[in-house]
């Protein structure tokens, strides 16, 4: 199984053997023999990793190999080094300028996938501006406002967006709903085309090698699915407003719990495992406890309660076990990072974290298990706190 789902699986032992870094300015210019996590305000990959790469920041540069993930966020992220496994981005602009070993899922204001590049996997993008130069061997699905491929596709593909150019290369079926739909001189479909678009009439040129074109009406209610007023916008609005109120947050909570936190980290080595089992009986428990109280009527108010609460752990769990991290990695380094810094350093993780959740299945699973490490860690920091009360009384 891919090592980034065991990072996260695991948490924080892993962390504990992993390079972390987190400055204003972060540069890698020598060979890692590790898994690799950086945050900071510009980041610059200039040596090979031979792990995986998680990272966040505002300008990223990749200029050399990686042998396994790269998760990356940030404002600007420029890919020019190979990937030997999956890469999974989102950011404001990003350019892709390398060889991926399986699967690019990445999301954008504009997205650049270069002529040099090669998707060995499959392709998911969806983005304000998408131009695909490369070559994808697996199948693609695209969406967004403006969105031009000059590349290749090897299996099937699916376009959607406000404006659709083809002027590549598609081998397997492939369908395209947009509301305008550009085919070019050096278009070629290998295989039947299903389309819709506003003006429903497309000149497809010469560009059908033994294959057809149809117009298919039913596709339109997928054009309202997949326009990019709802991909664009909607995306764009909340990551804005994840971010936001992630931050805020984080600040209150950071602000509030400081030392209970910073208390806490010394239990996410020696109390680990002990630490998810007493998470894992919060996250199953709890709703147990609810279901009987909700038997016996004069419990009721207290199971209403106790749900509250408990959605309430649930939504902000990522959140906590960020800002845990973020204390963490200041005790683990024998840093003195300010209130702010902590706070930004862990918004940055709670933005990783999110990214890797939105794995299919998995992604629930690893929320699940670092949630319940976060719960479990600070548990064992509650129980711990009162024992020493009753001993100095």
């Amino acid at each position: 199984m891919k090592n980034i789902i065991v990072v996260l699986a695991l948490l924080f032992p892993i962390l504990s053997f992993a390079q972390f870094e987190a400055e204003e300015e972060v540069t890698v210019s020598e060979e890692q023999n590790d898994d690799v996590y950086l945050t900071g305000e510009k980041i610059k990959v200039n040596s090979k990793i031979d792990g995986d790469l998680v990272t966040a920041g505002g300008s990223i540069t990749l200029k050399d190999s990686i042998t396994q993930d790269l998760i990356a966020a940030g404002g600007e992220i420029m890919i020019d080094g190979y990937v030997a496994d999956d890469i999974r981005t989102a950011g404001g602009s990003l350019t892709i300028d390398a060889n991926v070993g399986d699967d690019l899922v990445a999301a954008g204001g504009e997205i650049l996938i270069s002529e040099e590049t090669i998707v060995y996997g499959n392709l998911i993008s969806c983005g304000g501006k998408l131009t695909i130069d490369g070559e994808t061997k697996g199948l693609a699905k695209v969406c967004g406002g403006e969105i031009t491929l000059n590349g290749k596709i090897a299996k099937e593909a699916s376009f959607y967006g406000g404006t659709v150019t083809i002027n590549g290369e598609v081998r397997g079926p492939s369908k395209i709903v947009a509301e305008t739909i550009i085919i070019g001189e050096n278009a070629k479909f290998y295989a039947d085309v299903e389309y819709w678009a506003e003006d429903r009439e497309v000149d497809f040129k010469n560009s059908l090698i033994n294959a057809s074109a149809s117009f298919n009406e039913d596709l339109a209610k997928e054009e309202h699915q997949f326009s990019w007023g709802f991909f664009g916008i909607a995306a764009l609005g909340f990551w804005i407003f994840y971010i936001l109120s992630a931050f805020l947050i984080i600040a209150l909570f950071n602000a509030l719990f400081k030392n209970w936190f910073s208390k806490a980290v010394t239990y996410v080595n020696k109390d680990l495992l002990k630490g998810l089992g007493y998470g894992i009986a919060y996250l199953i428990g709890v709703p147990l406890l609810i279901l009987i109280t909700f038997m016996i009527v004069i419990g009721i108010p207290i199971g209403l309660l106790l749900t509250v609460l408990y959605l309430f752990s649930l939504l902000f769990g990522h959140l906590v076990v960020a800002l845990l991290i973020a204390h963490y990695l200041n005790s683990r380094n024998e840093k003195s990072w300010n209130f702010w810094t902590l706070v930004s350093l862990a918004l940055a993780i709670a933005i990783i974290i999110r990214l890797i959740t939105f794995l299919p299945f998995l992604g629930g699973v690893i929320s699940f298990l670092i949630i319940a490490v976060g719960y479990g860690v600070l548990a064992i920091t509650l129980v711990q706190h009162k024992a020493s009360l009753k001993l100095s009384t």
